[in-house]
């Protein structure tokens, strides 16, 4: 039985009775646009465009599709192209989630996350102090029952750039009507690397 099969197997007897088999298919089927840019596995590419994608909460990678969908997060063109999420249905954004948040990322194709260029130590630190654990847990693994997504295993330069967009409010960070988050105004971009820096060092 081919990854595929395996896959759509195994995560249909994860879900609720309501979901259907054809709906996980109708996700793999969907989500190949995605493998265009984030890898066939979507364990993401290096860089700040691509992240991994496998493995991250159904709940929260939904969220974006629709923050995509409505422009309330910004797209770059390849995406725009490739994935046309504008067409995307609410059973389809609902299916492509399922799929992906139960895929996982073989071994062999699983991409070290390079050590980014910060202190570590102070990064640990700024997470502590900044009670960035209370959602995204002491191990960044995140909650995914309520549509956090885990930040280690996750690309270092990407998740500086969101953390710059956080920032600058180019992204919406948590509550969709805090319209001024202050999580990161006080941060410069050193202290945004000492954390991407400690990010690196969580096992995945």
């Amino acid at each position: 039985m081919n990854l595929k099969k395996t896959l759509v197997a195994a995560t249909t007897l994860l879900l609720p009775f309501t979901m259907h088999a054809a709906d996980l298919e109708n996700g793999e089927k969907l989500s190949r646009s995605c493998a265009l840019c984030h890898g066939k596995y979507m364990q993401g590419v290096a860089g700040d465009l691509y992240p991994r994608l496998a493995g991250l909460p159904s709940g929260y990678i939904e969220n974006e599709l629709h923050r995509l969908k409505d422009g309330r997060r910004e797209a770059h063109l390849p995406m725009l192209i490739t994935s046309m999420v504008d067409t995307l249905s609410e059973n389809d954004m609902s299916d492509i989630s399922s799929y992906l948040e139960h895929m996982p990322v073989p071994a062999a194709h699983r991409r070290a996350i390079p050590n980014s260029k910060g202190n570590a130590s102070a990064g640990k630190n700024i997470y502590v102090n900044e009670e960035c654990d209370s959602c995204h847990r002491k191990d960044g693994s995140g909650k995914a029952k309520k549509g956090i997504p885990p930040l280690k295993g996750q690309h270092t330069d990407y998740l500086f750039k969101q953390m710059k967009d956080f920032k600058e409010l180019a992204r919406i960070h948590d509550d969709e009507d805090e319209k001024e988050d202050s999580s990161f105004v006080n941060m410069n971009d050193m202290m945004l690397r000492d954390l991407v820096a400690y990010f690196s060092t969580m096992d995945d």
